[in-house]
């Protein structure tokens, strides 16, 4: 383990790993409503007509903490109608210039966007374009704009040595957000991901029954659960920071199913 910094209500415990320092806990009591008020943020999201992506812009339009969210889209969308809201159509070729002037003092930036499913069949330059270029042209922007939180999600097995092409693609993915260099990166790796549009629904009850017999990286994830854990942890996160507790060094940290767990909140998969 490496160094543990604990100033008050505030904990970040991370591991060194060849790469650098890796978080292994965030945890953060508000204290005071001044305390709360400090801690009040600004999100931007990508790919928010997702189905992780939009459940993820439904949970920060009802945090209280969270006091704007922008949400960037390749086409106009009406489905998030709340003040709080603004919605941001760019050509994802020139994503970083287009969404910099909207990106200005955002405190955190959450992308859900990627190929997925749809990999197998796509030029494989084009999934990196989708996968890798997209996100961190994004990331680029949003930190270029103030944000010192960031959440990708990525996939379980990302690794850019691996054999198959897509977990080295989406390793490498990992390896182009960590670049851009925020405060807190939080890389979110799920295995098959349920109540999605691309997941058959039989699998819902076929895959808990299989959760016995793999280990927990592998465990399916529930959308709502998944957009749950990047918006609490990154939320935890930028609190963090705020009251100056943070770790000096950049901090990644990898959660799969495990790390993801504690987040999850009872009743949120019964919601669309």
């Amino acid at each position: 383990m490496g160094p543990i910094q604990n100033a008050g209500a505030s904990l970040f415990a991370f591991q060194i790993s060849p790469d650098g320092p890796r978080s292994a806990a965030c945890d953060v009591t508000m204290a005071t409503p001044a305390a709360e008020a400090k801690a009040r943020y600004s999100a931007i999201v990508l790919g928010a007509t997702g189905n992780v992506g939009g459940r993820i812009v439904q949970l920060l339009i009802r945090n209280p903490l969270c006091r704007k969210v922008v949400v960037v889209t390749r086409r106009k969308t009406d489905a998030f109608a709340d003040p709080k809201v603004s919605e941001v159509i760019v050509n994802m070729d020139r994503l970083e210039d287009e969404v910099a002037p909207h990106a200005r003092e955002v405190d955190v930036a959450l992308a859900a966007f990627g190929v997925g499913k749809g990999s197998a069949k796509m030029p494989e330059e084009e999934v990196r374009k989708i996968e890798i270029a997209y996100p961190q042209a994004f990331c680029r922007a949003a930190t270029a704009g103030g944000a010192r939180v960031c959440g990708v999600m990525t996939a379980v097995g990302a690794d850019p040595e691996a054999g198959m092409k897509y977990a080295k693609i989406i390793g490498e993915k990992e390896k182009a957000v960590e670049s851009v260099r925020f405060d807190f990166l939080g890389l979110y790796r799920p295995a098959v991901i349920l109540g999605n549009s691309n997941t058959p629904g039989a699998l819902g009850y076929v895959m808990p029954l299989l959760h016995w017999a793999m280990p927990s990286r592998y465990h399916s994830i529930h959308k709502n659960d998944l957009a749950r854990a990047m918006v609490e942890q990154s939320e935890q996160a930028f609190v963090t920071i705020a009251h100056g507790s943070a770790p000096r060094e950049a901090t990644v940290k990898i959660l799969e199913y495990e790390e993801m767990e504690p987040f999850f909140v009872k009743g949120d998969r019964d919601e669309p």
